[in-house]
């Protein structure tokens, strides 16, 4: 599976705002993450270059991945909280190399 695309923080606001438990029904889908697509589709206009269409990246990845709501919000509040997790280079690790200075997106959590 590909990795998730980078995201600002204020888009990591964004996605947080629409995975709101709040907005159960919003979405009027079959998953709980449908009413966070729907709160960002109405955010953005849809043209090429549209910044919710990272988010939407990371909810249909999210999804396909068997996560839902609750685990995507615990994620991007550790994301904003923490920051992300720093970038091992090749020849990283316990046997030896430094560690790498650069940051990625986390992956969809795994099946187990």
């Amino acid at each position: 599976m590909d990795s998730l695309p980078p995201l600002s923080r204020a888009q990591l606001e964004t996605l947080l705002a629409a995975l709101d438990p709040l907005l159960e029904g919003f979405g009027g889908g079959g998953s709980d993450l449908d009413d966070a697509r729907a709160y960002l589709r109405r955010l953005g206009d849809g043209a090429a270059g549209d910044p919710t269409e990272p988010l939407l990246v990371w909810l249909d990845r999210w999804g396909e991945a068997g996560g839902d709501r609750r685990t995507l919000r615990l994620m991007v509040s550790t994301l904003m909280e923490f920051g992300p997790p720093p970038v091992m280079e090749s020849g990283d690790g316990p046997l030896g190399g430094t560690s790498g200075s650069g940051s990625v997106s986390p992956g969809p959590p795994h099946s187990l």
